[in-house]
């Protein structure tokens, strides 16, 4: 059997694929910079969210939001100590 590397000549394949590893090589570079333009954007972002002592800042919304929870809780915990305080004195009362 004749050996068939012998009759390949690779010049003729390298030069047609030459462009297409050339494009290959360039969606590759901008693929890249894509990313890299993503993450520095990313970065930004997250320094709008974080300090630099680390501490997370609240968005209006959520600031909003926690203070309405807090008022709630506020007006639940003032009702239930008015209720124990009713009990006590009930308590005393009966006693």
């Amino acid at each position: 059997m004749p050996d068939r590397r012998e009759g390949i000549d690779f010049s003729k394949w390298v030069v047609p694929l030459l462009p297409v590893l050339f494009a290959a090589l360039g969606w590759l570079i901008q693929s890249i910079a894509e990313q890299d333009k993503r993450i520095q954007s990313l970065q930004g972002q997250m320094m709008m969210l974080v300090d630099p002592n680390g501490q997370i800042i609240p968005s209006p919304d959520n600031a909003l939001a926690r203070q309405k929870l807090r008022e709630d809780l506020i007006d639940h915990i003032h009702d239930l100590q008015v209720r124990v305080k009713l009990l006590e004195e009930h308590q005393i009362r009966s006693n």
